[in-house]
Parts: C-alpha cells; structure tokens; sequence
C-alpha cells in the first residue's frame, strides 16, 4: 500500500507538472488572451475532473460576464456570454478576494464554505477578522453558506463550487470558477496546483495589458504621425484643416466635429471648419461665442507646468539666459480637454441645449487651442447616443435550471436606449495630444502668412521705387528732350529776327514791299520768341506756386467771340472752319487765364488739323459733388486733326511730353501748353482731360469751371 501511495503521487505530480508547463508554453506562445483564457478553462476543468469551469471578468461597473468556460457533457448549463449585476458578489466578498486573496470552497449538502488564503502576509496583515466575518482570521476558516446562495446554486444543479481570485495591478479583475453537479472534495495540493494555474492565467491578463497598452500607444502615435503628415503637407491650410478634422473626429469614434478659429488680426473674421450632423442655433449664433466655450478659455486651464519640465536635459544655460526662459515659462499655459458625457446634464451647456434637441448627440468633448496666453479657437468633437443591449444570465437559455437566474434579474432591463458614451482617457490624451500639434501647425501658418505679407509689402515697395526710379528717369529725359527742342525753337525765331533786322540795318531792300516784308517776318518771328519765353516763365510761376487768379464772373459768349476773331485769318489761310455753340451766358473764372487756356486750345487745334473743322461747344450740366449735385460749365474744343493713341491722352498734360519729342518734329512747339491749360483750369477749380478716338480720328479737350454763383 505505501508503495501505491508513493506511486499515485508521483502520477499526480508528474501530471500537475504537465499541466503547469502546457499552460506556461501556451502563454509564451500567444499574446492573445481569449484563445489563452479558453485553453486554461478547458485544462483546469480536465484537471479537477469538474462539470463547469468559467472566468468571470469585472466590468468598470461591478457587474459582470462570463468570458471563457468549459462544461462536460450539459451536465450544467453554460453561462458563457452572460451578465451577472454587481450585487451577485457583495462588497466585503471582494474585499476579502483583494487584501486576503483567499479562495471560497462552497459545498452544498452541508452547507458550509470553506476560506483559504495564500501564504500572503504581506497583503493580510491590514485585514482584521472584524472587517470580514467577526471571526478569527485561520489557515482555514469554515462558516454556514448563505440561504440565499444554495437556493441560487442548487437552482443551477451545482453541489459544489471552488472560486479563486484573478487579480491584477492590485486590483480584482476576475474570478476563476469550477462548478460540479455533486458533491465534490478538494485536497490542499490540488487547490495549490489550480492557484499555480490562475496565478498563469494572472500572467496572460499581465501581458495581455501591456501588448494592449502597448498597441494603443503606437495606435496612438501612428494617428499623431498622420496627422502630423497631413499638417505639414503642402496643400492649402484650409484643405488641412478640415481633413485634419475629418480624421480626428473618425479617430476617438466621433459622429461629427468643430474646428473654429479667431480672426489673426483685429478686422479678420472667424473661421468655422465642420464635419457631420451639426447643432444649430438660431439667429446664425455660432456655439463657440456662448458662455460654456468662452468660459474655458479663462477657467479650464491645465496648472502651470514646472518649469525644468521645459527644458531639454542636455541645454546648458547662463544665468542671464535662465532667468530671461524662467520668466517666459511661468507665463505659459496649457489647457485641457472638457470632456461632457452627457450634455443634459451639465448645467453650463442650458442656453444652447436647445441647438440639440432635434440631433442624435448626446456627448461632446472640446479642446481649447491657445499659444502662450494667445487663443486661437477650440476643437469640439461630438458623439450620438447610442443604444446598449444587454444579455442577462438565464435570458435566453431553454435550461430549466435557469429559472432562478431569470428570476433574480427580472428587474433588469436587457435593451437601453439613447445611452450616453464615456470618455475614455485614452481618447482624451489623444485629442490633447492632437490639439497640441494642431496648435503648432496654426501658428507655423500664421507665421508663414505674416512672413509672405512681409514679404509682399516689400516687394512692392521695391516695385513703387522701381517705378519712382523710371518716372524720375523719364523726367530728366523729357527736360534733356524739353531743353533740346526748346533751344531748337529759341534759335530759329531768334536767328530770323536777327537775321531780318541785319537785312534792315545795312538796307538790302529794293523797295517798299520788300522793307514791309522784312518787317514783319522779324515781327512774327519776335512775337514767337515772346510766346516761347512766356510759356516757360508761365509753367515756372506755376510750378512754384506764385501764379494767382481772380475769379469773378466772366461773359463766355462774348470771349468766344473775340476768340473766333482772333483765328479767323487762320481759319480762312487753312480752309477749317471754326464752329462755336455756347449754350452759357457766364462763368466763374479768371478772364485773363480763360483766354489764355482757350488760346491754347484752339492754337493746338489748329495746328494739328489739316482738313475738317474745329469745334468749341460751351453747355452747362449737373455733377456730384461731395454726395449732391452741383451745376458746371463744361467747355470742348474738338478738331479733326491728326488724334493720338488712346492711351496717351494723360501723358501730354505732364510737363516736357510730347506726342512727338524729338527736335525734327513737324508741327513744333514746347510741349508746354496742355501743361499750362491744366494747371490753370485747376487754379480756377476745374478739371481738364483729353480723350482721342485714335491716330488720324481727331482730338477733344474738355474742362469744366463752376457756375457763377446767383445773388
């Protein structure tokens, strides 16, 4: 018999010790934990030679689902994918599982549970028989099962039951469970072998988690590389944004999303980026200028983060430097995301929840965007409602020995509707961590627009002065060309007067006719020369602003009259007759000006007109002024002559232009009486222009003088 004994423990061991090193293979295997969870229970359930082995896991909530089991032939009903509610395992039953981690042996026929704990002292030595069970606390404690619990258990057709901790970061993430339909013993050794077990299936949780965390986290940063890509990319900024927005929103499984900015400067308007089913308010009221969104900008402000968190391990700073960083940074802020599960029951949100009503959203989650203590604007992410449908233990299953299941959750209801999502932190770090690179990128292209207007308004400074350089340049060209021509016509009245008055002095005529003729071409060429200089001296006592006019009112017809007089022989020598229509009895000027611009005028016309006529027409019209109508006196001069190009009209009104400058011009002249009509229609409050249909279709000159105001 000892013989036997030795040799079935040696078969126990060796097949405990098989078991262990499956599972421990398993684990190194596969990270994936439900294939690992479902091999454990299968492994256990063989070992113990039970009817059911379940896991149990915990739900943020307390309640909780059976996630892997294995059940021999239906002996009893399988629970797998079913909910059990919070109350199922009482408080003090868990805290026992945590700080004691003992394991609960349930035998039904007799009624009596049996505790063992781990050889933990370390995690048992705060725990007092007082806060448990007013029992003292012993290798193995024995109390009678509650009435309650054998109904529950004989209900289901379980007689016995072993339920071991599963526990995980000091927390009780679930328990492992082995239910038999009879009565059931067992030793201290086999409860060891299924603690080495769980302690395994502790391990895959462990590793299960950190693969998890660690999934997550490159989730996480292979998004923020994304992102950061598509901010960075060279599309337009505003293309950026809202396919930035279209991402992060898709991201934290949002249904729809808000990205709104300030205006960069004071005049620039706010931008609106949108994606999804939007709230609106009425009015066209934007939701960030409510009070809930203006509010975090002043109050949802993270605490001022130390300042050596700032700086790099390997930057080395002076003391001038240090202080002048230290100073910086304790101005810098760094806002948070406000995360609202459920927007009907946060008070701030009462003036726009009317926006919502008609929506499916039901959370929301904004991110303030600030650089220093400059605000940009918020990133505002939204979620709909959802409907969560539950499966309750015995809810569904045909098995008569679930009556008592169903009968204790006929109070729960298994379908909810319109149910509120949580923010994860997950997903808030996420959006944080977004916003800040969202952030980033606003600046960067603000800076890049300031930086192109900088640029712009350079570069059309250097345009402006490349264009004062080239004015400057023609100027001193027209007066090179201006001096030029202008000695040319100096010389040639000046050298046939002197040449005349010589033919006079030493008497080289033969009679009367001849000395008349010579008279009166030194005549006219002295009376040239006399109009040449007053030209120049005229536009020299403009340009210095010592020519004055007396305005006072001037009778227009008669003016025309002596005007037509005074070119009459030139109109008969050139066969262009000289038409006047005034329509005008008078006209605020100074007469002397008047006629000098008139002169000039019908000089030009003359000149410059070969065959046709030449016109002078004097009507009185209204024109705005200052927002009112005032009345004017327009007068033309037109001819037929030889016109000019369109878009030279403005140019012969400068000083020095001519259509034509060069000294063997044809028709001769300063180039300087367009100049003089123009400033001196503007001494007398008037305007002058030009227009020309074109070389070879005439010209038109037309200023316009104020009517003489009535007494």
């Amino acid at each position: 018999m000892p013989k036997k004994s030795r040799g079935l423990t040696a078969d126990t061991e060796l097949t405990e010790g098989a078991l262990l090193n499956r599972m421990t293979n398993r684990i190194r295997k596969s990270l994936e934990l439900q294939e690992i969870l479902s091999a454990a229970v299968v492994e256990i359930r063989s070992f113990l030679g039970t009817d059911r082995v379940k896991i149990y896991r915990f739900e943020p909530d307390g309640s909780g689902e059976v996630i892997a089991e294995s059940v021999c032939n239906q002996r009893l009903p399988s629970l797998l994918g079913l909910h059990f509610p919070a109350g199922d395992i009482p408080p003090y039953a868990r805290e026992m599982f945590i700080k004691a981690r003992q394991r609960v042996i349930v035998d039904i026929p007799s009624q009596v549970t049996t505790l063992s704990r781990l050889e933990a002292p370390l995690t048992t030595a705060d725990l007092t028989v007082e806060d448990v069970y007013n029992l003292p606390l012993k290798e193995i404690l024995k109390r009678p099962v509650d009435p309650c619990h054998v109904e529950y258990l004989t209900a289901m057709g379980v007689q016995s039951s072993l339920v071991i901790p599963l526990l995980h970061q000091q927390e009780l993430w679930g328990l492992l469970v082995s239910h038999h339909a009879e009565p059931k013993k067992f030793s201290k050794k086999k409860i060891q072998s299924v603690q080495l077990l769980a302690d395994q299936v502790t391990i895959a949780i462990t590793q299960a988690s950190l693969l998890r965390d660690a999934q997550e986290r490159a989730r996480r940063e292979a998004v923020v590389n994304q992102i950061t890509t598509l901010l960075h990319s060279p599309l337009p900024i505003t293309e950026i944004l809202q396919i930035v927005l279209e991402c992060v929103v898709k991201v934290v499984e949002g249904s729809a999303g808000r990205l709104y900015l300030f205006g960069h400067k004071a005049d620039a308007a706010a931008q609106l980026y949108t994606f999804g089913n939007q709230p609106t308010l009425s009015n066209n009221q934007l939701l960030e200028t409510s009070r809930f969104w203006q509010h975090l900008l002043t109050q949802n402000s993270a605490p001022f983060q130390p300042v050596e968190e700032l700086f790099e391990t390997s930057e080395l700073l002076s003391g001038k430097d240090l202080e002048r960083k230290t100073l910086s940074l304790r101005s810098y802020r760094r806002f948070n995301p406000y995360a609202v599960s459920d927007i009907y029951q946060e008070p701030q949100l009462e003036e726009v929840l009317p926006a919502f009503h008609s929506k499916p959203i039901r959370s929301l989650l904004v991110m303030p965007l600030s650089y220093g203590e400059e605000p940009l604007g918020f990133l505002t992410i939204f979620r709909n409602e959802i409907d969560t449908d539950i499966v309750w233990a015995g809810r569904y299953s045909p098995d008569d020995r679930n009556d008592r299941v169903r009968e204790s959750f006929a109070a729960w209801r298994e379908l909810k509707k319109g149910q509120a999502r949580e923010w994860r932190s997950e997903e808030i770090d996420l959006v944080r961590s977004l916003g800040t690179h969202l952030t980033m990128a606003i600046m960067q292209n603000r800076l890049y627009q300031c930086e192109r207007e900088q640029r712009m308004i350079v570069e059309m400074r250097n345009q402006e002065l490349n264009i004062a350089r080239s004015a400057a340049e023609e100027a001193s060209r027209l007066k090179s060309d201006f001096l030029s021509s202008t000695s040319h016509e100096l010389r040639t009245p000046l050298a046939s007067t002197l040449n005349y008055l010589k033919l006079l002095k030493e008497g080289f005529y033969d009679n009367p006719d001849e000395l008349q003729e010579y008279i009166n071409v030194a005549y006219n060429a002295a009376e040239n020369l006399v109009v040449i200089i007053n030209d120049v001296l005229d536009i020299a006592k403009i340009e210095a602003g010592r020519m004055h006019v007396q305005l006072e009112p001037v009778n227009l017809p008669e003016m025309l009259r002596e005007e037509e007089n005074l070119f009459r022989p030139e109109s008969r020598q050139k066969g262009i007759p000289l038409i006047i229509d005034c329509q005008v009895d008078e006209v605020q000027a100074d007469a002397t000006r008047l006629r000098q611009v008139l002169t000039n005028l019908l000089a030009n016309a003359f000149k410059f007109t070969d065959s046709g006529e030449v016109r002078v027409r004097a009507i009185q019209r209204m024109q705005e002024t200052e927002g009112s109508p005032q009345p004017v006196v327009e007068i033309s001069v037109a001819d037929t002559g030889i016109g000019i190009d369109s878009d030279r009209g403005d140019l012969l009104f400068e000083p020095f232009v001519q259509a034509d400058g060069s000294i063997k011009r044809r028709y001769g002249g300063t180039g300087l009486g367009l100049t003089i009509c123009k400033r001196l229609v503007e001494l007398m409050g008037g305007q002058i222009w030009l227009e020309s249909p074109g070389k070879g279709q005439g010209t038109t000159v037309t200023f316009m003088l104020p009517v003489v105001p009535k007494s």
